[in-house]
């Protein structure tokens, strides 16, 4: 999942600050080639701040929301997206995060509850996607998708 850099010896590092140099050089360096909201959202200095109530860490699910838009005469022109709803970790508020124009999505999960979100990581897939990992305490979610659209709501 996560960018690892490599030390002088051709390691990959598991050092926590070397990955999040590594990640924060990685997302300047698709910066460009990233949509605006999605970019905001992986580089946002609250993403990643644990004492910012916006920040996901710790927040849990309080709904996956998958559904389809569609247009067209027999509305047969589809787009998937996937909403997620989270319990910010203070219980403050709600973190929506929308996945855009889904090309392809994974669920994985051995327990009745996804638990905490622990992490996740936004990158440019080969072919041009924004692929979004999160991992949580008991699932993970993989997104490829257009673009993503977060949102934070008072409670």
């Amino acid at each position: 999942m996560f960018i690892l850099p490599k030390d002088k010896a051709g390691n990959k590092s598991r050092n926590q600050s070397d990955c999040w140099e590594a990640y924060q050089e990685y997302l300047l360096s698709v910066s460009g080639r990233l949509p605006a909201s999605a970019y905001d959202f992986a580089s946002a200095e609250w993403h990643y701040n644990f004492l910012d109530h916006r920040c996901p860490h710790d927040a849990w699910v309080e709904s996956i929301t998958i559904y389809e838009d569609s247009i067209g005469d027999r509305s047969e022109i589809r787009q998937l997206h996937i909403k997620t709803t989270l319990l910010g970790a203070y219980h403050d508020g709600y973190i929506e995060i929308v996945h855009i124009d889904v090309k392809k999505y994974r669920i994985n999960s051995d327990s009745f509850v996804h638990g905490d979100w622990l992490y996740d990581e936004v990158r440019l897939g080969d072919d041009g996607a924004v692929v979004h990992e999160i991992e949580f305490s008991k699932a993970n979610l993989y997104v490829e998708c257009s673009d993503i659209r977060s949102l934070w709501v008072p409670k």
